[in-house]
């Protein structure tokens, strides 16, 4: 999920070692300005949907039946380390997945604990001994923002193993099918991108009555539906490539019909 583009230095947090470090708030988005696809977690879907496509691709793991898994991530970019809803230390939206509100701490298993070990990025300017909140009191114990930040990340693991369980479902349906999109640039530049699956609405029509009416009742047909209408959003991103592109070329020529806002980009 390109999180080795936004945590660079990451280490466990360690009482003896972070005791006087301090944590300001995130403001400067620029710290993800290399993340062109971001997980999410399907409670999000609703709301990011509203400003990113959002589609399934590899997470690398095996799920309960032994196939490979996939993960919904929202797609930030057109071309692997871009981010087009960066721009300086802006995020050019209203909605920012948990993913990176959750920066600059993650947890993950740690040999010898028996609970998920919360790690941070100490290559952030944002943690340091000089300005921001205190994470630990005099007496070692967490303080309020810590205890926060910990809270958060138990929520998003909640969430993420909940959408595992979704995915794994979508799988077992077989309404997944193979996409990629073909775009043409300011100046005649052609990208494709591909690698990426969406729910077939063919696929999702035909399936069984009963089964589309426990699905409904579930939530699960609601996030399906959700995602296919989400694929809109890769105007968006075409028109961000687009006046990046112009940006940083103004002799380019102007959008053609597969770059503007009124014509989506060739998807099959």
């Amino acid at each position: 999920m390109s999180a080795a583009s936004l945590y660079r230095r990451p280490e466990l947090l360690d009482v003896r070692r972070h005791r006087n470090r301090r944590l300001q708030e995130l403001t400067d988005w620029s710290v993800a300005s290399e993340v062109h696809a971001m997980f999410l977690a399907a409670t999000e879907f609703t709301q990011a949907a509203l400003e990113y496509a959002i589609v399934f691709v590899p997470s690398g793991e095996k799920d309960t039946k032994g196939r490979p898994r996939v993960a919904p991530v929202v797609l930030l970019g057109l071309e692997a380390g871009e981010n087009l809803y960066v721009q300086g230390t802006q995020w050019d939206a209203r909605y920012r997945p948990a993913f990176v509100r959750r920066y600059p701490f993650f947890s993950a298993p740690v040999q010898g604990l028996d609970r998920p070990g919360v790690f941070v990025d100490t290559a952030w300017s944002g943690f340091s001994e000089t300005a921001g909140v205190p994470l630990f009191e005099a007496d070692d114990s967490a303080t309020p923002a810590l205890k926060n930040a910990v809270e958060f990340l138990e929520r998003f693991e909640a969430e993420s193993e909940r959408t595992r369980q979704f995915c794994e479902r979508v799988v077992d349906l077989g309404v997944l099918k193979e996409m990629r999109a073909d775009v043409q640039l300011p100046g005649g530049k052609q990208l494709t991108v591909d690698g990426f699956q969406a729910v077939d609405e063919d696929k999702l029509q035909n399936l069984p009555d009963k089964v589309v009416v426990e699905l409904h009742r579930s939530g699960l047909l609601m996030l399906m539906q959700v995602e296919l209408l989400s694929l809109a959003n890769m105007n968006r991103l075409v028109q961000l490539k687009s006046d990046r592109v112009l940006a940083g070329n103004p002799g380019a020529l102007e959008p053609g019909p597969t770059a503007a806002n009124d014509e989506p980009p060739a998807v099959a």
